[in-house]
């Protein structure tokens, strides 16, 4: 275990981290009543959560919440600004401290990562061997175990004041998830889906899978982006023997359970079901059901900003980034044909 660090909070807490953290809370959000406001005020409000800080008053106000149901329900977390600009401030410090740590094969909300070198991994592995197993874990974020966690980051981080903000923004569950779940969240578990301190927390859980895999199982080619994650051998048996290996580790050391239908070993190339994408040795395409949901959603967006709904600067973020993710898979005339269609999205902004 590398060393742990310490003497991090006065940076945390520092006007120079605090305005760098405001100004990425800001970032294409700008529009919004909730951000223009802080931003009205920038100066008094940064000076007021500073204070907080530094003598540990700070305390996080409730989620806002709303439901999505594409690709599949999930309940969304929205903090609110102020504890969205001390999210960014904590990871900002922290970060580099387990980035160093963290292995190459994860892919999920890390800078010079991302979903589309994550499926050209896979897609590499997959040219050098047979086999592969995919998995994901059944209801993750739902199923994170604070102590757990905090466990972990003190691993690395041995600042007390650190560690409490962690503490403070895990416990932060409201009865507001009664109308959606039907009962009061576990304030002992789980992580708000939506939250830039999720993603990193997550990371870090799984950072002990990651070691498990790679170095107690002895795989090298593995891929994981958050919770979906692909182990590539030559024999299925291995990756048969692989499987009841994890599914204790994960009971064991993380309280987590593979999702019993996500399961699939199977030859290479004959396709891998990856992130939105069928990944061939080959070529990549792009998987029917993700094309529809796409062209709904582009539909849907141009609806909402033709009716004033949302703004230019909306539109075009959205647009571009559909059309890219349509893009990456071997289907150009399909972008095109696409693009086509929407190239006044774009004109507009």
């Amino acid at each position: 275990m590398p060393n742990r660090v310490g003497f991090l909070y006065d940076d945390l807490s520092s006007w120079s981290n605090l305005y760098l953290a405001y100004k990425k809370a800001c970032r294409h959000k700008k529009s919004k009543a909730e951000t223009a406001e802080w931003m009205y005020h920038c100066e008094k409000n940064l000076f007021e959560l500073q204070a907080e800080l530094k003598e540990h008053r700070y305390q996080p106000q409730p989620y806002r919440y709303f439901m999505i149901r594409e690709p599949k329900q999930r309940v969304i977390s929205v903090a609110a600004f102020r504890d969205r600009v001390v999210h960014h401030g904590l990871v900002n410090i922290i970060e580099p401290f387990f980035e160093a740590m963290f292995i190459k094969d994860s892919y999920a909300t890390r800078k010079h990562k991302g979903l589309h070198l994550a499926v050209s991994a896979a897609q590499n592995y997959s040219r050098r061997y047979q086999w592969y197993m995919k998995l994901d874990i059944q209801k993750f974020f739902a199923s994170v175990e604070h102590e757990i966690l905090l466990e972990l980051i003190r691993r690395k981080i041995k600042d007390n004041e650190v560690l409490s903000l962690c503490a403070t923004i895990l416990s932060n569950q409201t009865e507001s998830m009664k109308g959606y779940e039907g009962s009061i969240a576990n304030a002992a578990r789980g992580l708000p889906v939506g939250n830039l301190t999720s993603q990193f927390f997550a990371n870090i859980y799984l950072h002990k899978l990651d070691g498990y895999i790679k170095q107690q199982l002895g795989f090298s080619a593995y891929v994981r982006y958050m919770d979906d994650f692909i182990l590539f051998s030559d024999t299925s048996d291995r990756l048969k023997c692989a499987l009841a290996q994890i599914e204790e580790f994960l009971a064991d050391e993380l309280a987590l359970q593979i999702k019993p239908k996500s399961v699939q070993i199977n030859h290479c190339d004959r396709g891998i079901p990856f992130l939105g994408y069928r990944v061939f040795p080959g070529v990549i395409r792009l998987r029917h059901e993700n094309l529809s949901r796409c062209i709904k959603g582009m539909a849907s967006t141009e609806h909402a900003f033709i009716l004033g709904k949302i703004t230019a600067e909306q539109l075009y973020q959205s647009t571009r980034s559909r059309l890219g993710f349509i893009g990456f898979a071997d289907s150009d005339h399909l972008s095109r044909a696409i693009w086509g269609r929407n190239r006044q999205a774009d004109l507009t902004v």
